[in-house]
């Protein structure tokens, strides 16, 4: 999947709430967060793939070190995967 289909995904993620948008940086520290991870900022997004659902799959990178695997779903939704570490381990795309 190209880079700038991914990233017209990541935009989409923004237009359903245009006027409460925050950066998808902001969306994704939130939901890493929200699995229990620390990361106290968002520092690089990359795609990585698209499953069959036809949902994107993008690592992002947290300023304390730690990487993490993220769906972003049809109906833009966010779900987090795992980390970097154990997607790869467990035959995924290289994260970064």
């Amino acid at each position: 999947m190209s880079k700038l289909l991914i990233a017209a995904a990541l935009s989409l993620v923004l237009f359903p709430f245009a006027a409460k948008a925050q950066p998808v940086e902001v969306l994704f520290q939130g939901v890493i967060n929200a699995k229990g991870k620390d990361c106290p900022r968002v520092t690089n997004i990359n795609p990585i793939g698209q499953r069959s659902s036809g949902s994107a799959v993008v690592a992002a990178a947290c300023s304390n070190g730690g990487r993490h695997v993220i769906e972003i779903k049809p109906d833009y939704s966010l779900k987090y995967i795992s980390t970097c570490r154990t997607y790869e381990g467990l035959g995924g795309k290289s994260c970064f």
